[in-house]
């Protein structure tokens, strides 16, 4: 019996800092003493039935979650699928690098406001342009390069 008060303590410690409540808020919510939680919390005594389920209510926890320290299976999935993503989504330097080194799409995809701005994203197609008409301009006169 010890040990279940032991964890029943614990869990009402655990659960009651977790909702970010004190001790004299939960024993006016209970209309209780504060010297009434201090003992459940020490394990000197156990709560009756109905300030138990008032507990649980208050604390808005199940009975299994408080006394035994059960936690409902809903919420350690949703636990651990918040601790995988988590790390999923925790951006590490090779991050932060691919994206400095990437930034350069930015301006890559801006607007275009002068022929100057072309020039400096599309030289390659001036070089293009220039070979071609020679090409053609050179077949045109009768001498191949």
């Amino acid at each position: 019996m010890k040990n279940t008060n032991l964890k029943f303590s614990n869990n009402l410690i655990k659960v009651r800092k977790d909702k970010k409540m004190s001790q004299e808020e939960l024993a006016s919510k209970l209309f209780l003493t504060r010297q009434s939680i201090s003992k459940w919390e020490t394990g000197e005594s156990v709560p009756d039935m109905n300030n138990l389920i008032q507990l649980a209510q208050i604390l808005d926890v199940g009975l299994d979650q408080l006394v035994l320290g059960i936690e409902p299976q809903s919420s350690l999935k949703v636990n651990r699928m918040q601790q995988a993503f988590s790390h999923i989504m925790e951006q590490d330097e090779a991050d932060k690098d691919w994206h400095q080194n990437h930034r350069w799409r930015q301006w890559q995809y801006s607007h275009i406001n002068n022929g100057w701005e072309w020039l400096a994203r599309y030289w390659w197609v001036l070089f293009a342009l220039i070979a071609m008409i020679s090409y053609f301009i050179s077949n045109f006169l009768g001498k191949p390069m």
